[in-house]
């Protein structure tokens, strides 16, 4: 075998296999490496051979020659088995060339642009990914070009950092691999759940505190979002749906079938079940199905220092706080201002003094794009639905008003703030 030394999967890739006759016999189609050794070895080659694939063992490699791009083997064709993988092995090109790992030292997705791997005493082992932009421009032959490229320390990230995340593997350390996720943010996880199957996304989800699990499901794609919490172990479900957003929950559980929409539901405190059934009755489109029943409701009489002590003590979510909602002793909304309006009020001054006595609402069963011409003509971040009485039903906020209304393809380029 040639010199010991490092090189890449793409290399490989663009070897001509000859057999110990000195035949071109094909080309190296994969590079097979064995997961259960640290660093992982390269346990054989796939050889495109005509319209099949034959498995090459490592021990049947007797040179590879980068400069005459040959690959020398001390077999003929015949000698070679049909290609095929064991359990504990993957091929590199299929399975890590040009896909999405997670780097855990670094806490971020990153895409393979290829593998690193290092010859040594006949052996050959996997070391590493490579990300760079450099790695790209040699698999398309302009390596001249990645030559004069600065050479970045984080566009190699060793083997031991990287998780496989689009495979279902049974390694041992899954679940505690993932537990570094904690520092990520949702939609990082998101994406990372997006690339695994049913076991894994499970595994994740319940290596994650609630609340950040929850806030993960609600970055999910809506077409996962359902079945992610369907296949969640009944406690972890019922922690995880107590943690999302009532309007969020009404749409994940308006995605599962009655009776396991109301098995998780039983589960929870029976006003907030009530408010998720609420919510899930009014239709999809309309400002009733839009809306979230997370908001802040005072009365007029009240002082400013009673409220802030009020909103201290009930510790609302931060999206509950963007404006704060005055009722009349009759509970009928009769005004609005914000939180910072109420910070800088008198303590003794009250509510109705501080507040707008006008505040824009709309009916549960206007529809979302009327629901959206309000909020745009206003600048309104949320609008109040009442019902016929001006009693407060819930409110829509500007996130959900555009998701309903904004084009799809428009989405993906709006900040979460807008999403």
């Amino acid at each position: 075998m040639s010199d010991d030394g490092s090189l890449t999967l793409s290399e490989l890739q663009q070897l001509t296999v000859l057999d110990k006759n000195g035949a071109a016999i094909g080309d190296v189609a994969d590079v097979v490496a064995a997961l259960v050794s640290e660093p992982p070895l390269v346990t054989a080659l796939m050889l495109e051979h005509g319209e099949e694939q034959l498995r090459v063992g490592w021990t049947q490699v007797t040179a590879v020659d980068l400069d005459e791009e040959q690959l020398r083997l001390n077999v003929t064709v015949d000698e070679l088995a049909p290609a095929s993988l064991r359990a504990d092995e993957i091929a590199l090109v299929d399975s890590v060339l040009d896909n999405r790992v997670l780097d855990v030292e670094r806490r971020r997705l990153v895409r393979v642009q290829d593998v690193v791997l290092e010859r040594s005493a006949g052996r050959l082992t996997v070391t590493g990914v490579d990300t760079s932009g450099g790695a790209v421009l040699k698999r398309v032959g302009l390596g001249f070009i990645a030559d004069h490229l600065a050479r970045r320390p984080e566009h190699f990230v060793p083997w031991d950092d990287v998780n496989l995340i689009s495979l279902r593997l049974s390694r041992p350390n899954f679940v505690e691999a993932f537990q570094e996720l904690a520092e990520m943010h949702p939609a990082d996880i998101a994406e990372v759940l997006h690339q695994v199957g049913p076991r894994e996304r499970t595994n994740v989800l319940a290596a994650l505190n609630a609340a950040l699990a929850a806030d993960t499901l609600q970055e999910m794609d809506e077409a996962l979002r359902g079945s992610a919490l369907a296949e969640m172990p009944p406690a972890l479900a019922a922690a995880v749906l107590a943690e999302i957003d009532p309007d969020e929950a009404a749409d994940i559980l308006g995605q599962l079938s009655e009776d396991v929409a109301e098995s998780l539901l039983d589960t929870l405190p029976e006003k907030e079940a009530a408010a998720i059934r609420g919510l899930a009755a009014h239709p999809e489109h309309s400002a009733g199905g839009l809306m979230t029943t997370d908001f802040v409701v005072l009365f007029g009489g009240m002082a400013a220092g009673d409220a802030i002590d009020f909103i201290r003590a009930e510790k609302p979510e931060a999206e509950a706080l963007s404006y704060i909602f005055v009722n009349d002793a009759q509970g009928v909304l009769v005004g609005v201002f914000s939180l910072r309006d109420l910070v800088l009020a008198q303590p003794s001054q009250r509510l109705d003094e501080i507040m707008d006595d006008d505040p824009v609402t709309v009916h549960p069963d206007e529809d979302e794009e009327e629901v959206g011409r309000l909020m745009t003509k206003y600048n309104l971040l949320v609008l109040p639905v009442v019902d016929e009485a001006g009693h407060m039903l819930g409110v829509v906020t500007l996130d959900d008003a555009l998701d309903a209304i904004v084009p799809d393809e428009w989405k993906a380029r709006l900040p979460r703030l807008f999403r």
